[in-house]
């Protein structure tokens, strides 16, 4: 018998000296009845091992191809997690490239998926509201409330979260994926090339006057030197990460998220039916018309926006729409030439930043299906996923081997240095010391507490924390909300969704490049939205805005 340990307020003698938040109570609800014999077999909330006796449970989950094993004895973190809960797990693996298929068709026929689905199979909240109403998977209020010492304390700490993720009709189906990525949630940033800033005696532009400036400067002026004027202005990409032309830039004019929307006195707005959209999209058609937009910026993929920047040494492009320069340089010299513009200010003084304040909610990570036969084993397993130490080793893997906690040293956020990795990192690497993200669920911290970088070497953790926390001071909270519609309005909403959006792209484009002429075909483009069915897709958001999120901004 193994000696009862608690793994909730410290985890091992190595983690306790830096990384426990703190945490209390939370959570409730009724749901399904458990295993009788399995309830009796577990241990204490937060207490290890699990159970008494050892319990196997199968375990579905996508296969990875850089797991070389996920065995008790091979894999390092399957052989912590027995050792440390006194379960063991038999894994039915799906393959990666058909995961969601396979296992929606599973769940609508009836299929054994074992006591736990875990892993990114896509599951999203039209799912989870369709499977957890016919009774296919389980509601997991009762587990919760028995044994969910970590979710509990996530709950509490991230409300968020816990509202996200509730049905319609008052259940909770599924836990997700804990997001604390400071930079991530900022990401709608803009650089320049510093070199060509020093060739023209400017500044970073600080308004969209400023930009226009710089931007004919680099077109007209030779700032690389070469004789010839074969300068860029700016480039950017649809497939990169916050790479579109429009999306930075338009924060001198409006509010938007990825979508075109936004919150605004608990009223959801479409930006991309506003005057001031429409102002922006002017800019913007200005800026092509001179020349100072590059047209493969509407084509280009993530490899080819690092070809157009890295050209003549990475000396040609006078600025990028991006969330950082390792997603449009390729080489570091080039990464380091570029820095970070500050929001622009517009021609009515309007200022923002885009923040995701939703962003913490990932995705779907665990659900247990409703025929599980341990299902009080599994939820006490799913629970120690969200202990800190669990995280940790899920990650990076093991202490001491492949990550170490260092000693008086700071971190790239400038407080001081949680981790520091051994060797290479072993994420996307054959491996066999974690999962690789299968079990992923709520990190003590974010990327950026890992230990800097020596000086002058490209230190990515480092420039997108500076870079978030200059964005941190315009950005407002005006975030849609991750929303959980019932099936038939999920379905109906997300149709509508699919259609608006791609006729939004499609004429941001157009208007960007002149096929289409923003002052007269706008009252088009706006009758074209509404026949798309624009008005209802407002109002089923507003519907649920209205029932579970009004006045939570506030």
């Amino acid at each position: 018998m193994k000696k009862k340990r608690y793994y909730t307020g410290g985890v091992s003698a190595l983690l306790c000296v830096s990384m426990l938040l703190a945490a209390c109570s939370g959570g409730g609800g009724s749901g399904d009845s458990s295993n009788p014999k399995d309830s009796a077999n577990v241990s204490a909330p937060g207490a290890l091992p699990i159970s008494k006796e050892k319990v196997t449970i199968t375990v579905t989950v996508p296969s990875s191809p850089t797991v070389l094993s996920w065995d008790y004895g091979k894999n390092e973190l399957t052989t912590w997690l027995e050792d440390q809960t006194n379960v063991h797990i038999n894994w039915n693996f799906y393959p990666a490239a058909d995961a969601k298929t396979k296992l929606n068709l599973e769940l609508s026929s009836g299929g054994d998926l074992g006591d736990l689905i875990m892993g990114n199979f896509g599951l999203d909240n039209s799912a989870l509201a369709t499977y957890g109403t016919q009774g296919v998977i389980r509601k997991v209020e009762d587990l919760v409330e028995k044994h969910g010492v970590n979710v509990k304390k996530m709950y509490q700490e991230y409300p968020n979260i816990k509202m996200a993720t509730t049905a319609p009709d008052g259940h909770v189906y599924g836990f997700p994926q804990v997001g604390i990525c400071y930079n991530c949630d900022r990401a709608m940033r803009f650089w320049v090339n510093k070199s060509f800033l020093k060739a023209l005696n400017m500044k970073v532009p600080t308004t969209t006057d400023e930009l226009y400036e710089y931007l004919k400067a680099v077109k007209e002026k030779d700032p690389n030197g070469n004789g010839k004027k074969d300068e860029i202005g700016i480039v950017g990409s649809p497939k990169s990460w916050f790479a579109k032309v429009d999306q930075f830039i338009m924060n001198a004019f409006t509010y938007q998220d990825s979508n075109g929307l936004y919150v605004k006195d608990d009223k959801v707005v479409a930006a991309f039916t506003t005057q001031d959209w429409r102002d922006g999209i002017r800019y913007l058609n200005k800026l092509y018309r001179e020349g100072l937009i590059d047209q493969s910026s509407f084509t280009n993929d993530e490899a080819q926006l690092k070809q157009m920047v890295e050209l003549n040494g990475g000396n040609t492009v006078g600025a990028v729409p991006n969330g950082g320069p390792h997603a449009f340089a390729a080489q570091d010299l080039t990464r380091l030439n570029y820095e970070i513009v500050p929001p622009l200010k517009g021609p009515k003084g309007f200022q923002t930043a885009y923040f995701n304040e939703f962003g913490i909610v990932g995705s779907y990570q665990f659900v247990i299906p409703a025929a599980s036969k341990h299902p009080d084993a599994v939820m006490k397993l799913i629970d120690f996923m969200y202990s800190h130490e669990a995280f940790l080793r899920s990650r990076y893997g093991v202490p001491g081997v492949n990550w170490e906690i260092p000693k008086g040293t700071t971190a790239a956020n400038g407080g001081p240095a949680q981790f520091k990795l051994i060797g290479k990192d072993l994420w996307q690497e054959p491996q066999n010391v974690h999962w690789q993200g299968a079990n992923t669920a709520w990190p003590p911290f974010g990327s950026d507490s890992r230990e800097m970088l020596p000086e002058g070497r490209f230190d990515l953790e480092k420039v997108l924390f500076d870079a978030a926390k200059l964005y941190d001071k315009y950005a407002a909270k005006v975030s849609v909300p991750k929303f959980f519609f019932e099936p038939n309005t999920a379905t109906r909403f997300n149709d509508l969704k699919t259609e608006i959006n791609k006729k939004l792209e499609a004429a941001i484009a157009d208007f960007i490049v002149g096929n289409q002429d923003i002052e007269k075909d706008w009252d088009k483009f706006q009758a074209e939205l509404k026949a798309l069915g624009l008005d209802e897709y407002m109002s089923i958001m507003q519907k649920e805005y209205d029932a579970k999120w009004k006045g939570s901004k506030k």
